[in-house]
């Protein structure tokens, strides 16, 4: 009250920032929401996969049970792996995935007993990162071919420079190749062998995959090529 008139003061502060803050803090706690939901579907997802190949083998190698313990074992490094390696960069978008195989060679090195000294050779073309969606059937394949290689391509344990070679190369925007080849003996009946278990889980991965697989002629030893999108209509916005 001045000169018996009543008069205000007020003061001004620019709150911007501040609801800028709080805004972005809504969204980060959102995405957060939606990731942990994400995690669990595909932790289902994967969980479900390994138990309908658990149940194939069952059935299939059913008086070889560490057969089907070693199977699973395979698996369950490759996805765990996979989970750890998405997890700590928090991306779904893209997995470098050169980085993932060499660490995966090594995981199996480490979790099985080769029957025989083999080398492995991967190379990845460097700028190919793949999204959850695309990896996770893809690395599911490469370890069924390895497995397959690593069990029967080298009958003769004294044979010298024994080896399973990946190669992924980009064909364009959309589009990746994986050939996959061993050294080994070969196949000597390839009708016969595309009716087996371990090929019969290939291609139910490779439909998942939404890509094309093929046995490929080689001098020596046995070659897949896999032809695969590096992108999937359900990719996580």
């Amino acid at each position: 009250k001045y000169n018996n008139e009543i008069h205000s003061l007020g003061f001004l502060t620019d709150i911007t920032e501040e609801m800028e803050k709080q805004h972005q803090l809504i969204e980060s706690n959102e995405q957060r929401l939606i990731l942990i939901k994400e995690i669990h579907h595909r932790v289902k997802n994967n969980l479900q996969i390994l138990n309908s190949f658990l149940n194939l083998e069952k059935r299939a190698y059913r008086n070889d049970p560490n057969l089907i313990i070693e199977h699973m074992q395979t698996r369950l490094t490759s996805l765990a792996l996979l989970h750890e390696k998405t997890y700590k960069s928090r991306d779904f978008k893209n997995i470098n995935l050169e980085e993932y195989l060499l660490d995966q060679d090594s995981q199996t090195k480490g979790l099985i007993e080769l029957p025989v000294e083999v080398e492995f050779e991967t190379y990845v073309d460097e700028d190919l990162n793949l999204t959850i969606e695309v990896i996770t059937p893809l690395l599911l394949i490469i370890d069924e071919l390895t497995m397959n290689a690593i069990k029967h391509a080298f009958p003769d344990k004294s044979a010298p420079n024994k080896k399973i070679i990946k190669k992924i190369t980009k064909l364009d925007e959309n589009t990746a190749m994986l050939i996959i080849k061993d050294n080994g003996v070969g196949i000597k009946n390839p009708k016969k062998i595309t009716k087996n278990l371990g090929c019969e889980i290939v291609k139910s991965l490779t439909k998942q995959l939404g890509g094309n697989i093929s046995l490929i002629e080689t001098e020596n030893g046995t070659a897949y090529r896999l032809i695969f999108p590096t992108k999937m209509e359900h990719t996580i916005n």
